[in-house]
């Protein structure tokens, strides 16, 4: 029997950025479903309802919560932070970038 999927917000409004991908939209031949989730950048942190139902039969349905998180902000650290002038090589250590994100540096002075 087809699916259908409803992603709605604490207060019940649907949500744009978090798409629900199930697989060939069927269940198996015991019932089961699966399939994937998406969430956009542009999602806000919270916790989102997501809803599978029976396209023929609306009263055969479940509901699973998910919770997004933010994204941690970028965070950079010079060691040492202070150095001789044409002196010594500075380690550059940062956290909170995005997995596999391509980046590059960039200096200025204060």
């Amino acid at each position: 029997m087809p699916k259908t999927v409803d992603v709605v917000d604490a207060n019940a409004k649907s949500v744009e950025g978090i798409a629900v991908s199930l697989d060939n939209g069927r269940s198996t031949a015991d019932g089961r479903v699966s399939g994937t989730v998406s969430v956009a950048e542009t999602v806000p942190a919270g916790a989102y309802t997501i809803t599978i139902t029976e396209t023929g039969n609306p009263r055969v349905r479940a509901s699973a919560t998910l919770t997004v998180t933010a994204a941690p902000t970028p965070e950079l650290t010079v060691s040492p932070t202070s150095v001789v002038q044409g002196g010594e090589a500075v380690k550059v250590t940062g956290t909170g970038f995005h997995a596999d994100a391509e980046v590059s540096a960039a200096s200025t002075t204060v």
